[in-house]
């Protein structure tokens, strides 16, 4: 048999997909949407929870935390998309009663966090978890608690994929950080002098408009409205684009679009 006739029959016994690993990859196509952020090479990420970053947000003052607790609505979501963003919310709130050591809010957030985790069928599998970090907080274990929130982040994603609820996941995260950068954002006006970025690292603001476009696409509502507002916030603090107003008026825009996001799309409105 010649050299040509092996190769040939080689060729014909090797799988395309084999061909095609050893191919350079094409690079995406990008969109044309201008709503939608570009996609890098390699997709920013989120962290699991926010608490991190409440603490390196006051690492050099001595903050009051209890100033930025927000009253229960007191009414039920009216579905489980909102449901899956204000789960979200109440994440935040969680890693912000831990930032302010105060078991009992702590306590009293779970209690509502299992009636939002009833509306989306995961409270059952939930339990335990809830349970270990409820005995964290009685012991006064906050830095241990910082990392357990991530984890209950993380089964709450298991879970909600595990129904194929992928996109309420996704819900789930764009109302955690969409309620932490509203805390991170009043925190930085009553600290003037702190010189952070109110968003934290600049491709998170990249990550989470990148989570909300496809669902936006997709008409989940309200992430039409979110992606919009996210767009807005995206363009204040760009550190590559010049800034043509002073910080405390970009604070202050900031906190009306986070505060219109989370009254129009995260807190349960009132039933007529």
């Amino acid at each position: 048999m010649t050299h040509i006739t092996r190769l040939c029959f080689w060729l014909a016994a090797t799988p395309v997909t084999t061909l095609a690993a050893d191919s350079p990859a094409q690079p995406p196509v990008p969109s044309t949407d201008p709503e939608t952020p570009a996609v890098p090479a390699e997709p920013p990420r989120l962290p699991d929870q926010c608490g991190d970053f409440f603490g390196d947000l006051a690492a050099s003052v001595r903050p009051q935390w209890r100033q930025y607790y927000r009253d229960p609505s007191g009414e039920a979501p009216r579905d489980r998309a909102a449901a899956a963003l204000s789960m979200g919310a109440l994440i935040a709130d969680l890693s912000l009663a831990t930032e302010a050591r105060d078991s009992q809010k702590f306590r009293n957030l779970l209690v509502d966090l299992s009636t939002l985790e009833t509306m989306l069928g995961i409270a059952e599998e939930m339990e335990s978890t809830k349970q270990k970090l409820t005995s964290l907080a009685d012991e006064g274990a906050w830095k241990t608690l910082r990392p357990e929130i991530g984890s209950l982040v993380r089964q709450h994603r298991r879970q909600l994929s595990a129904h194929r609820d992928e996109t309420l996941a996704d819900l789930s995260s764009i109302g955690q950080w969409v309620r932490a950068w509203t805390i991170s954002v009043q925190f930085c006006r009553n600290h003037p002098d702190l010189p952070a970025d109110p968003l934290g690292k600049p491709e998170w603001i990249a990550a989470l408009r990148l989570r909300t476009s496809p669902l936006a696409d997709a008409d989940v509502k309200p992430c039409g409205t979110i992606r919009k507002h996210l767009n807005t916030l995206s363009r204040l603090w760009d550190p590559q684009a010049p800034q043509e107003t002073e910080r405390p008026e970009r604070l202050a825009t900031s906190l009306g679009v986070l505060t219109e996001i989370m009254n129009r799309c995260i807190i349960p409105p009132p039933r007529r």
